[in-house]
């Protein structure tokens, strides 16, 4: 690899977001060689990345709304900002936006045939908000060079000609520096922190564990520092720990969040509202009222703080509004574990959110983002996280559907799945979700039931639909040709990628309906009545059927 190469990809990597630069090897983040004026270029649609023109059809499908966003990098590891190449930068980028990028670098040339596809095919999902475009020019230059005035009018008159286009929404054209560089960096690799003032608290008695419990009163601009980033965006990452994510605007109890936080009322908000719980592994104090939190989660008042963030700009003195604050101060992840619970067990959280808590529920969460059964289905771990985040919701796996699938094709429990769940979630800690298991079964199974749902609103009869979770049962076993192994046995990897990989071509829907051909051989062509269905000596006598078919 070159030293240039080594260079753009480490420069995307720390400009980049993280949620953008996983989804391709760094490798994937370069253009063609020879790219004149641009060197990264990322077509982002609801927060994918979109390659071509396949891929936008694939994403447009079936979704009401598009934020589209380009994202735009020339790096250069010299130490000078020059005009010419500020200037050739966004005359390239105006050009693949226009859909005449320059020839011979196919990269760059889909990129800009699926943003045209969208203009052409999808604009009306994609005017509120328009297109962004942002342009990184990146050098190892000084802080004074960057700023000198010439390069500055540059990047200007070209961010100007962008925000001109009719068609685009917000325009930014930034020049990072060695500085900034550092500064990324640095950002990129540590914890949350941030420093807040907590002008009226007081300190609890010592508790084993717990190095420090504070309860008191933050204001609205200091919750803020907490949970957004220096550019003004939420920082989703200080809510990794909380287990639901956001509800949504419309959400009734967030509405009315909403509607005190504008009106005149707003003072009662520390008797109106729970406030936040924060979770910190440490805890410096500062001058005057302000202490340093590091390493910390908002683990209960995620609702709270995304209304606040929400409406902070309608706000007219957000230091004197008040909200109550709890800050647990602790590196047991036990005891952090034990707040999260009780914390929110005194809402109406379900059994899903609960178990969300689990460390195998956030290995499970990070293994769909890796994907490497390469099935783009989404874990959503805590319920809501996936609200605004443009995902068709055909492709959102929620614990409830995990459990429920994983107990249909692996654990031949169908008869359970078939029922209100509640005797599936006693399960959870060793038959289910166990530490020791295997994580490619869960999402194999989440994949045949996301497959077997399609066919079910394609061509599959709908009235076979109550025998689903048998059916998914009924495909194992005729495509390994016996049971699966254990779900912390080491050959049910194999097992996973094989059901997934039956399921992958245009003749998936015929494997399913073969599955439900074998059920009605049993049942002599009639489906059977919900009753049956939910009974185990009917799982018994369709495994038993199962066995001689796959033996004969």
């Amino acid at each position: 690899m070159s030293e240039s190469d080594a260079f753009e990809m480490f420069a995307a990597k720390l400009i980049l977001r993280d949620d953008l630069t996983e989804q391709l090897t760094l490798s994937d983040l370069l253009l063609d060689p020879s790219t004149p004026g641009i060197d990264v270029a990322l077509l982002e649609v609801n927060g994918e990345i979109v390659r071509d023109e396949t891929d936008a059809r694939e994403l447009c499908a079936g979704t009401g709304k598009l934020v589209v966003a380009l994202h735009f990098v020339q790096a250069k590891h010299s130490t000078g900002v020059h005009s010419p190449e500020l200037l050739n930068m966004g005359d390239i980028v105006r050009q693949v936006l226009s859909g005449d990028p320059p020839a011979g670098y196919p990269k760059l040339e889909r990129i800009s045939q699926a943003l045209q596809y969208m203009f052409t095919d999808h604009a009306t999902k994609m005017q509120n908000p328009r297109p962004a475009v942002h342009l990184h020019f990146v050098t190892a230059a000084t802080t004074q060079t960057v700023n000198e005035e010439s390069g500055q009018r540059r990047r200007a008159t070209e961010e100007e000609k962008l925000s001109d286009l009719t068609f685009i929404g917000d325009a930014s054209f930034t020049i990072v520096g060695s500085a900034q560089l550092v500064e990324a960096s640095r950002k990129k690799d540590a914890e949350n922190e941030a420093d807040v003032v907590l002008k009226k608290s007081f300190n609890l008695p010592s508790m084993p564990g717990v190095e420090q419990a504070i309860l008191g009163l933050i204001s609205i601009d200091q919750l803020l520092l907490l949970i957004r980033n220096d550019d003004g965006s939420l920082n989703e990452r200080v809510f990794y720990d909380n287990v639901r994510g956001f509800q949504g605007s419309s959400n009734p109890v967030n509405d009315r969040i909403q509607e005190t936080l504008r009106s005149s009322g707003n003072l009662l908000l520390p008797i109106l509202n729970n406030g936040v719980t924060v979770v910190a592994s440490q805890y410096a104090p500062r001058p005057g009222d302000e202490v340093r939190l590091t390493g910390y989660q908002i683990v209960n008042g995620c609702q709270t703080s995304h209304c606040v963030h929400l409406v902070a700009g309608e706000l007219e003195d957000p230091a004197m509004i008040q909200l109550p604050i709890r800050v647990i101060v602790t590196e047991d992840d036990e005891v952090a574990s034990e707040v999260i619970r009780a914390t929110n067990s005194q809402t109406a959280v379900s059994d899903s959110d609960l178990v969300a808590l689990t460390q195998f529920q956030k290995r499970l969460e990070e293994f769909y983002e890796l994907d490497p059964l390469q099935i783009k289905l989404a874990y959503e771990r805590r319920s809501g996280q996936f609200l605004d985040a443009g995902i068709t919701r055909t492709r959102v796996v929620s614990i409830r559907e995990q459990i429920r699938s994983l107990a249909g094709v692996f654990s031949n429990l169908p008869h359970l799945a078939t029922r209100y769940p509640k005797d599936l979630y006693e399960r959870v800690g060793e038959e289910i979700f166990g530490e020791n298991h295997q994580l490619q079964p869960y999402a194999a199974a989440a994949y045949a039931a996301y497959r077997l749902e399609s066919g079910f609103r394609t061509s599959i009869d709908p009235k076979l639909k109550p025998l689903r979770y048998h059916i998914l049962m009924a495909h194992k076993y005729l495509t390994l040709g016996r049971d699966s192994r254990p779900l912390n046995d080491g050959r049910i990897v194999a097992q996973s990628q094989i059901i997934v990989d039956s399921l992958r071509g245009s003749d998936y829907v015929g494997k399913l309906e073969e599955a439900a051909t074998v059920i009605l051989e049993l049942t002599g062509g009639e489906v059977p009545t919900g009753d049956r269905l939910k009974r185990a000596a009917f799982t018994t006598e369709l495994r038993s059927h199962l066995e001689q078919k796959v033996r004969s």
